[in-house]
């Protein structure tokens, strides 16, 4: 039994939106600001190809899955109902300005990552931008939940051996980071809430002075009597205290600052991406 539009039940299933996908996918526009033409392979509904046409580029999306194919064209989105490694094989060489690719290369075992990176390379024209997005290998949620939610995955690609396969099949400018859009949803406001209410303020000194109220011989006598009680009483406990405070301000100075630690390398963006260029000279693909 084939099944040719398990893609978009899954899609439906999991409750994916065309303006959820606009939102996350949107931040990679600019990469192909300068692109004429751009294929998007894996296109799955579309929702890409739609940013880049509305930004006056001939998108065309790629997908194997019919249904979503239909959906794609229902909104408006060229698309090929294709295998995309036999689309690829199938058009002109040098006949492309950019390729799109998100969430697929995790479907493939790395001979499979390498020859998709392979015909991309000969599907570009020289200086041709090419833009591939993942899981992020470096983010727990995935590992712990939505990377095995999915029936295709087969393995995460950190973005480091992406950009070495880049480099290995002869791409240039290559840079890799992760997609802010597309938050994790681990540990909820735990950021906020050290940024807004973190440890209280460290306490320099207190003012160790009265003023004199009144010039006369009896207040200046009440207030050296006062100011001596303070030295002698006051201030060596309100010293204390200050010292107290102080420490438990740098503890939980400290605790705070290895709480974002972890926060920030645990609890990243769930995708990460690598972006590369077709040399202007050299390989012809």
């Amino acid at each position: 039994m084939k099944y040719d539009d398990l893609d978009a039940a899954f899609l439906k299933y999991t409750g994916v939106t065309a303006e959820n996908q606009r939102a996350i996918q949107s931040y990679y526009l600019p990469f192909f600001s300068r692109c004429r033409s751009v294929i998007d392979l894996g296109c799955g509904q579309g929702d890409f190809v739609s940013l880049l046409i509305e930004q006056g580029i001939d998108a065309l999306g790629v997908d194997g899955d019919a249904a979503c194919a239909r959906e794609a064209e229902a909104r408006g989105a060229r698309v090929v109902c294709a295998d995309v490694f036999d689309h690829l094989r199938a058009i002109e060489p040098s006949s492309a300005d950019g390729i799109f690719s998100a969430h697929l290369v995790e479907h493939l075992p790395y001979a499979r990552v390498l020859e998709l990176l392979e015909l991309s390379f000969r599907a570009l024209r020289p200086g041709g931008v090419i833009v591939v997005a993942t899981p992020n290998a470096r983010a727990l949620y995935p590992h712990l939940e939505s990377f095995y939610m999915h029936f295709g995955h087969v393995t995460f690609y950190h973005p480091v051996l992406l950009s070495f396969f880049l480099d290995y099949t002869g791409y240039t400018d290559i840079k890799h980071g992760e997609n802010p859009n597309l938050r994790s949803p681990l540990w909820g406001n735990l950021a906020d809430l050290f940024q807004d209410h973190g440890p209280g303020a460290h306490i320099a000194s207190i003012k160790r002075d009265l003023p004199l109220s009144g010039s006369s011989g009896l207040r200046r006598l009440s207030r050296w009597v006062k100011m001596f009680l303070v030295r002698m009483i006051v201030l060596p406990y309100v010293d204390q205290l200050i010292a107290q405070n102080n420490t438990i301000h740098a503890r939980l100075a400290a605790v705070s600052q290895a709480v974002e630690t972890m926060r920030a390398t645990l609890d990243r963006s769930i995708e990460c991406y690598v972006h590369a260029r077709k040399p202007l000279t050299g390989r012809a693909g």
